[in-house]
């Protein structure tokens, strides 16, 4: 049986091109990986919105909820494999904003009746949460968060929208615990 070592000392070989062929593939999917599953993030992010827009509640909380995991797995892939880069960390955030700030905001609105206190909510959460994220981005922190991660906030309002409970006064006081001085232990 021919070895990788064998083929190796003949470089003319078909074999040999093959190999380095799949070695390249087989890079470029190890550098993909965590940048896909943070866009899996995005997608289910944009899927929530599209089911909150038409009054399907329940598909949007769970297609936020699917993105909570995309979210828990990019980063941990992307340190295993030894792969971060910039904009990995940006497309996170970009991602982050429209699944956990976005859509659960708009998940909240199509639920609750129009409200002045409501528009609050609709506008203070997203906004708290981009806020968060970009101070996250230019001071990031070891073994703690500062303020509520938008995912935590995200996941809240989604998983009281999944039992169509809506309050305005919980989304406002997320996003101000969003941008809180808090320190918040990672898990």
């Amino acid at each position: 049986m021919t070895t990788r070592q064998d083929v190796d000392k003949k470089p003319s070989t078909s074999y040999n091109v093959f190999l380095d062929q799949v070695d390249v593939y087989a890079q470029k999917l190890r550098r993909g990986t965590p940048n896909a599953l943070t866009l899996g993030n995005l997608t289910c992010g944009l899927f929530s919105l599209i089911f909150a827009i038409n009054g399907l509640h329940r598909f949007s909380a769970i297609f936020i909820f699917i993105a909570a995991a995309f979210d828990l797995f990019d980063g941990r892939v992307a340190r295993a494999l030894g792969i971060t880069s910039d904009i990995g960390a940006q497309l996170d955030s970009l991602a982050d904003v429209v699944s956990f700030g976005v859509a659960p905001a708009i998940l909240a609105h199509t639920i609750q009746n129009w409200s002045f206190l409501m528009v609050i909510a609709f506008v203070s959460f997203p906004l708290a949460g981009a806020w968060r994220l970009a101070r996250f981005n230019v001071h990031p922190t070891q073994g703690h968060f500062i303020g509520l991660p938008i995912p935590a906030a995200g996941l809240a309002v989604a998983f009281l929208a999944f039992f169509s409970y809506v309050s305005p006064l919980i989304m406002i006081g997320l996003a101000l615990f969003m941008i809180s001085k808090i320190e918040v232990p990672k898990l």
